[in-house]
């Protein structure tokens, strides 16, 4: 542990037959880069990285990551299926491969890590101020959709009076014991997913690494009065959801989504933001859009 260096920003990439995740893991390493100025690490297995080779040149792969990481062990074999939705009207089931997102502390090279999902494109260098202090690890306890709607009810609790839900979309963690046992954690609740989903009461069929961050933090806040991990300054995470849309894309860090309405689903609302931190759930919308973005974080980086 003690090789480990400096501050940097690592990502997880496995790509299914539907969903090209290489390309929304480049998206998010520009865009890091771009607001938090440091390194990124890609974490991924020699089929996406292949693919990633034939549709991307080296140049362009080099200029999104600064190290790759391969892990093969087996990850893509573990078919974590799970309904995705692009609008209210349309659905379609592709497995998730996130079952060794744990194993980030161990490939990390860095000494302080912001673990990034590939599909939170930051706006802003919000994050950047973690780095210079004390904390071990934090997370999102809040989230919050674009429009101000709140989190469904299985994201704030993880059952009616269970727990309070925690993101793993973004974890800062460094190389102390605490954050080790954090991962530790973690680990043991993913290899005892049965036993825990029993125990805490929550929904067994599809893993969910935002369960086991939980369950992590529940433990680990008993130490210290529920104030040991830390909430990103209390920050919600702004998420838009698998149902909204992409509408426009106004500038780099400017845009307009169409927005389901819940209580009334055959209505929209258009939402613009600017500068904002976005967590785009529907990856399809991400995808339409992923030339226009990068081409402009590009423009944008040739100024």
């Amino acid at each position: 542990m003690s090789e480990k260096q400096g501050n940097g920003i690592c990502l997880f990439c496995y790509n299914n037959e539907q969903l090209d995740y290489s390309k929304f893991a480049m998206l998010a390493s520009t865009y890091a880069k771009k607001h938090l100025d440091l390194p990124v690490t890609l974490i991924t297995d020699d089929g996406t990285k292949d693919w990633m080779e034939q549709n991307h040149s080296h140049d362009e792969i080099d200029a999104c990551f600064d190290l790759m990481i391969l892990d093969n062990s087996g990850v893509a074999s573990k078919r974590n299926m799970r309904k995705h939705m692009d609008s209210p009207w349309t659905e379609f089931n592709a497995p998730f491969f996130n079952s060794n997102k744990h194993t980030v502390f161990y490939h990390t090279p860095y000494e302080r890590t912001l673990l990034l999902d590939t599909d939170y494109i930051l706006g802003n260098n919000f994050y950047k101020y973690i780095f210079d202090t004390d904390e071990p690890i934090a997370l999102h306890r809040y989230a919050q959709y674009i429009g101000g709607e709140l989190p469904y009810r299985n994201e704030i609790t993880l059952n009616e009076a269970g727990i309070h839900h925690w993101w793993s979309t973004i974890v800062y963690f460094d190389q102390s014991e605490e954050s080790k046992l954090f991962f530790d954690i973690w680990s043991h609740v993913k290899d005892n997913w049965e036993y825990y989903s029993l125990l805490y009461q929550y929904p067994k069929l599809l893993f969910r690494t935002d369960f086991c961050v939980s369950i992590a933090c529940h433990l680990m806040n008993g130490m210290n009065n529920d104030n040991f991990i830390h909430d990103f300054l209390g920050q919600p995470l702004l998420n838009m959801d698998q149902k909204d849309d992409i509408a426009k894309v106004n500038g780099v860090d400017d845009l307009v989504f169409l927005k389901h309405n819940r209580a009334e689903a055959w209505k929209n609302i258009l939402c613009r933001y600017t500068k904002q931190n976005l967590h785009i759930m529907n990856k399809r919308a991400l995808d339409r859009h992923y030339n226009h973005l990068m081409t402009l974080a590009k423009e944008e980086a040739s100024v």
